[in-house]
């Protein structure tokens, strides 16, 4: 292992709920419910559809803050597949975020949050891709000053969006007037299939917008009391965004009915600031949707290079002095005067850049990594199985409530999920697929190369 500077834990509960919230809080929130509004049939089934995803994902969270909680290191999901499954599981997890989730999805927020500036700026200046390097450049030089200027800056960035979202229910809320109640729409098939249909395309259409949750675990090694920090952390951020999602959805349909939504599905964030607000309105919610990017690219940037720096250090120590083995060495340097992975944070910037650029748009950057990425949150969460009768907790351990009922509704949901996933859009799969693939030469050559795998 190297020599280099340990990093250290300056994160408080404060800042672990915002990362999380601030990973979660992205952009699904504004054109989720139009395409949900093609699915549900009632105000009811809206609102179900949305706790039900908000239940599936804290059952995934209240799982991972007791594994990171045994685990508090940096990148804490690296070691948690480890040490559950084995080196070279966690490895390839690892590799999988360098490589494809992590980049794509770095890249891919960023691209939006740039076609939103040059919306909110009228179309001049600089291009949608020119914008998403620049915010991926500020943040990075923002978390090469340290992990403290980070954590800041995303409780800031967090508030902001916050504040602003709720200004935009509140408007709906209390300004806007409601809209009359529309006859709901025919009530569908009524066997099982058709029930299990709806279901699936409702948990489809939502669950994306509760993604992020686990991105806080990255800066694990840099929290503050992580046994009490880290699962109060994860519960508050995702009930948070579960209350807070319920509210935003009753304040749309309180001014919307669902059949306007189904017309204009892109648009409901805009036409909903233009009945509260006035004309300004459509300017005022493109100016909060690009704070609300903005502050979701802030997170990911800030934890993505901690699980990066965390394999890079494990594997560095490779025997011959071979131009792998300088890579990994390069990506496990930390700074000696800020105590940041500094390797790994220009890394990601480099390589999200590059993506962002050769891609150039949101859903290619998406298509292919999904599956690779879920498969491996499964895999994260079903750790907690061999975990549990591996390692004997310490008195006052949080402990995941309703084990093992809570770890399986996780895993059992998103398994379907990614069935679906597989028969609808086989080619995408398996370009992702292959990419993550690519990990396991290189983790054999690692080992017998003499990379430490223990």
């Amino acid at each position: 292992m190297s020599s280099a500077p340990a990093l250290r834990r300056q994160l408080g509960l404060s800042a672990v709920v915002a990362i999380v919230v601030g990973d979660m809080l992205g952009s699904g929130i504004f054109f989720t419910p139009g395409e949900l509004a093609a699915v549900a049939q009632t105000p009811a089934q809206v609102y179900f559809f949305w706790a039900l995803c908000g239940v599936i994902t804290l059952c995934g969270a209240l799982t991972l803050a007791e594994t990171a909680t045994l685990l508090p290191q940096p990148g804490a999901t690296y070691h948690i597949i480890r040490e559950g499954y084995g080196p070279f599981w966690g490895f390839l997890k690892v590799w999988m975020e360098m490589w494809v989730s992590g980049p794509g999805s770095v890249a891919g927020v960023a691209i939006v949050f740039g076609e939103f500036l040059v919306q909110l700026l009228g179309g001049t200046g600089p291009s949608a891709a020119v914008w998403g390097v620049a915010a991926i450049s500020g943040f990075t030089l923002i978390n090469l000053r340290g992990v403290a200027w980070g954590g800041r800056t995303q409780v800031t960035l967090t508030a902001a969006k916050i504040l602003g979202l709720l200004c935009l229910v509140g408007g709906a809320l209390f300004l806007a007037d409601a809209a009359p109640r529309a006859s709901s729409v025919g009530a569908g098939s009524g066997d099982w299939v058709g029930l299990f249909r709806l279901v699936g395309l409702g948990v489809a259409a939502v669950l994306f917008t509760y993604d992020g949750w686990l991105d806080v675990t990255h800066v694990a090694g840099e929290v503050n009391e992580p046994r009490r920090n880290l699962p109060r952390g994860l519960a508050l951020g995702v009930g948070g965004i579960t209350l807070l999602y319920l509210l935003v959805n009753y304040a749309f349909l309180r001014v919307l009915p669902l059949d306007a939504m189904r017309a204009e599905p892109t648009t409901i964030g805009a036409t909903i600031a233009t009945l509260s607000f006035g004309t300004t309105g459509g300017r005022l919610v493109t100016g909060l949707m690009t704070v609300s990017i903005f502050g979701a690219l802030g997170g990911l940037v800030m934890t993505l290079p901690r699980i990066i720096y965390t394999v890079a250090a494990q594997y560095e120590a490779a025997a011959r002095p071979t131009l792998l083995g300088t890579f990994f060495r390069g990506l496990a340097i930390v700074s000696p005067t800020t105590a940041v992975p500094s390797g790994a944070i220009l890394f990601t910037a480099i390589l999200s850049s590059v993506a962002l650029l050769f891609f150039g748009s949101f859903d290619r950057l998406v298509t292919f990594l999904l599956v690779p990425l879920q498969l491996a949150n499964i895999l994260l969460v079903s750790a907690i199985f061999p975990l549990r009768h591996r390692r004997t907790p310490s008195a006052g351990t949080y402990r995941t409530p309703g084990y093992p009922v809570v770890p399986l509704v996780f895993m059992g949901v998103m398994a379907m999920f990614l069935v679906s996933a597989v028969i609808y859009n086989s080619q995408d799969t398996l370009i992702g697929l292959a990419l993550t693939a690519t990990g396991v030469p290189v983790y054999f050559w690692l080992t017998r190369q003499g990379g430490r795998a223990s």
